[in-house]
C-alpha cells in the first residue's frame, strides 16, 4: 500500500507542472503603457556616440492604453525667454504627440505624429526599433537619419515612472 501511494505521489508530482499554464506574455503595447522619464538621448555616428542634448536634458514620454502618446525633451540651462512663450521659445526643446502602434513580431513602435514643435514632423510617421522594455525602455530609430555630420541613429533610454 505504501509503495502504491509513493508511486502515485511521484507520478502526480511529475504531471503537476504540465497542468500549470504559463503566463501569457504581454504585448509590446501593454508593456509600454504608462509614463517614462528620460535617462539619456544619444546619437550614434560611424565614428562614435555623441550626446547633443547634454547631460542635463529632461524628458517625459506617456503612452495610454488607447494608443495615444505625448513626448517632450528639453535641454538644461536654457536661457530665460521673454514675450509670448508660444511664439518665442528659448533653448533646445522638442515635443510631439499623436497615436502609436506596435508590432510584436519585429519589436517596433511607430509614432503617428499629429503635431510637433518641429512643424515638418506634423502628419508624419516615425518608426523605432525597441531593443529593451521593462523598468527601462530603450529604442532607436529604425533607419539612420541623414545629417550634415553624417548619418546617425538616435538612441533613447527611458525609465518607467509607474
Amino acid at each position: 500500500m505504501k509503495r502504491c501511494f509513493a508511486f502515485l505521489l511521484a507520478f502526480a508530482l511529475l504531471l503537476w507542472p504540465l497542468t500549470i499554464k504559463p503566463a501569457e506574455a504581454q504585448s509590446l503595447k501593454d508593456q509600454l503603457v504608462g509614463s517614462w522619464s528620460l535617462v539619456s538621448n544619444t546619437e550614434e555616428y560611424a565614428d562614435g556616440k555623441k550626446e547633443p542634448w547634454g547631460p542635463d536634458a529632461k524628458g517625459m514620454l506617456v503612452f495610454d492604453k488607447n494608443g495615444q502618446f505625448s513626448l517632450q525633451i528639453g535641454v538644461g540651462d536654457r536661457p530665460k525667454g521673454s514675450g509670448n512663450p508660444a511664439e518665442n521659445p528659448a533653448g533646445k526643446f522638442i515635443g510631439y504627440f499623436g497615436t502609436y502602434v506596435t508590432n510584436d513580431a519585429d519589436k517596433t513602435l511607430s509614432f503617428q505624429i499629429v503635431r510637433a514643435t518641429f512643424p515638418s514632423w506634423d502628419g508624419t510617421e516615425q518608426k523605432r526599433a525597441v531593443t529593451s522594455v521593462g523598468d527601462q525602455l530603450i529604442y532607436k530609430s529604425a533607419a539612420p537619419i541623414p545629417s550634415g555630420k553624417g548619418p546617425f541613429v538616435p538612441v533613447l533610454v527611458w525609465k518607467r515612472q509607474n
